[in-house]
């Protein structure tokens, strides 16, 4: 299995909701602060959107498979699924750490656009520049 970079959140309570289970937009900062985190060692995040193509998201889908509590802590995986002419898929898989417990999976569509937000190619270097989600064995 290829490595995928992968980053670890701890669930205090007040990334819950009132149920006590963790909430659906937290979910989703993880998800963003994990994507993130596969740019940050890469680009200049101060610079990132002078550059003259840059993306946007244009569909989320997530399901979530198990729930998570408060003390727990998810490690996320991330990787480039597909690149099509002017949009890409990034693919993220959220477990619990010592656990092989899928909690969350998730497909975020982007959008590459100029600074008039037109859709444009994306970029040859941003394939590259991304870690490749495995094939299915």
């Amino acid at each position: 299995m290829t490595e995928l970079p992968e980053v670890t959140f701890h669930i205090y309570p007040t990334d819950c909701d009132m149920l006590g289970h963790l909430n659906h937009a937290t979910m989703l900062n993880f998800l963003e602060r994990a994507r993130w985190a596969l740019l940050e060692p890469q680009i200049n995040i101060r610079e990132w959107a002078r550059q003259p193509v840059f993306s946007v998201v244009r569909h989320v889908d997530i399901g979530y498979l198990a729930q998570s509590l408060p003390g727990e802590d998810l490690v996320v995986r991330s990787g480039l699924l597909a690149v099509r002419r002017t949009s890409y898929i990034i693919k993220q898989e959220v477990r619990k750490v010592g656990s092989s417990t899928l909690v969350a999976e998730a497909s975020i569509v982007f959008v590459a656009v100029n600074q008039k937000g037109e859709p444009v190619p994306v970029p040859e270097s941003w394939r590259e520049m991304l870690p490749q989600w495995p094939e299915p064995e």
